[in-house]
């Protein structure tokens, strides 16, 4: 027993970065939506959301409020706070569209996104889109800036080839 933990010590020690690692920008991609989503009564994977974001990283989020457009600018840190607490209810991101473009260091994701509170609901709550930058450093992709823009209920988000409901993996 004490050879095992001697054998696991070194990885205990390791940050988190190096732990698990996106090796690609569709992973990335992937891990972003798993790690919002939660159970009622949980909380988003913010570990895991520390991880694959840029400690530098900006989010704006896009809606309508009253028939007017309203942005809002998160930094990573404000981003994530109201994410670490535990929800009332579930919360369950399916990415229904993604295409990613890569150049070198730099990749661009645009994905269409189903949000629901029943995870087995037929119909979404609500559908986003989404664009999300991101950088490779070092092995691992990590996102730059995410904006995503709640849809616009007379407005309908194309997503081709696209299946409600049936998620991708990655």
């Amino acid at each position: 027993m004490q050879k095992l933990f001697l054998l696991i010590l070194p990885l205990l020690t390791l940050p988190l970065s190096c732990v698990a690692a996106e090796k690609s920008a569709e992973e990335t991609v992937a891990t972003l939506w798993n790690a919002i989503s939660n159970d009622a009564g949980a909380t988003a994977d913010t570990a895991t959301l520390q991880r694959i974001f840029h400690q530098d990283a900006v989010i704006f989020g896009g809606r309508y409020q009253d028939g007017k457009p309203v942005v809002q600018r998160s930094m990573l840190d404000d981003f994530l706070k109201p994410l670490a607490r535990v929800q009332e209810k579930g919360f369950y991101e399916c990415e229904i569209s993604r295409v990613v473009q890569t150049y070198d260091r730099f990749a661009v994701a645009y994905s269409v996104v189903e949000s629901r509170t029943e995870k087995t609901a037929t119909k979404p709550d609500f559908v986003g889109v989404n664009s999300v930058q991101l950088y490779k450093q070092g092995d691992s992709w990590q996102i730059l800036s995410l904006y995503y823009h709640v849809e616009k209920p007379d407005l309908p988000i194309a997503a081709p080839n696209a299946v409600s409901g049936r998620c991708l993996n990655h």
